[in-house]
């Protein structure tokens, strides 16, 4: 019996040796482009997941970018750069997202401005006191961080969310909030933010308007620090 097994395991290793099982191969993660339409790359695989609140897994293709450079602007304590659109209908995306607003190379964002907020808000008819608290807008931020001094090449990265906030009615300005923002710091080439805006009319979640926010800054050093150097 022992001779018998033993050749049958040396049989069984022969075959492996000459049929050599294939390494598998690495999981694709996916190459993003960086600029202001980074959907490209991610159609050629397929569907998106689709993720919290209705966002996708990964950054989308801009529905409204900055197709001209924008001005550095100096302010009283930072040079800041700015890129606001609203969308022209319901927010509304393929299989998932909505209205995405991207700022990047084609606006001339600078690396330098390494203090990063994207915003989302409400961007249809202005919310009452009896809608407010129904209204929804949820928002997922991305940013292609620099990987490089020069900022030629750069990897996308989540920035927040996705996360979604209901509507407060300002009993003494008479404003409904509903605004939803992400930080960061770093050096980016491109910022991308994802916003849905939705209100339940006739037992049904109808989806609105939405805007988009993105700003950039870094101190010009015309204001003094707080921080006391010992």
């Amino acid at each position: 019996m022992r001779l018998h097994a033993r050749f049958a395991f040396l049989c069984s290793l022969a075959i492996a040796i000459a049929f050599p099982v294939p390494a598998l191969a690495a999981p694709d993660k996916g190459k993003w482009s960086t600029t202001e339409r980074p959907l490209l790359d991610i159609q050629q695989q397929g569907p998106l997941k689709v993720a919290t609140y209705g966002m996708c897994s990964g950054p989308q293709n801009a529905d409204a970018f900055a197709s001209s450079p924008v001005p550095v602007e100096e302010g009283k304590c930072d040079n800041s750069q700015k890129f606001t659109a609203t969308s022209d209908g319901p927010s509304t995306g393929g299989s998932c997202g909505g209205f995405t607003v991207a700022f990047g190379p084609m606006g001339d964002l600078k690396p330098y401005l390494d203090r990063v907020i994207v915003r989302a808000d409400w961007g249809d008819t202005p919310l009452t006191a009896a809608n407010c608290a129904s209204a929804r807008v949820a928002a997922v931020g991305w940013g292609a961080r620099c990987t490089n001094d020069a900022c030629t090449t750069a990897e996308w990265e989540k920035l927040g969310g996705p996360k979604q906030r209901k509507g407060f009615w300002n009993t003494t300005s008479k404003v409904c909030y509903i605004e939803l923002g992400f930080t960061s710091t770093g050096k980016f080439k491109t910022l991308n933010l994802d916003v849905i805006a939705t209100l339940p009319e006739n037992g049904k979640t109808v989806r609105k308007r939405a805007k988009g926010w993105i700003y950039a800054s870094h101190p010009n050093g015309k204001c003094f620090s707080t921080t006391v150097k010992k």
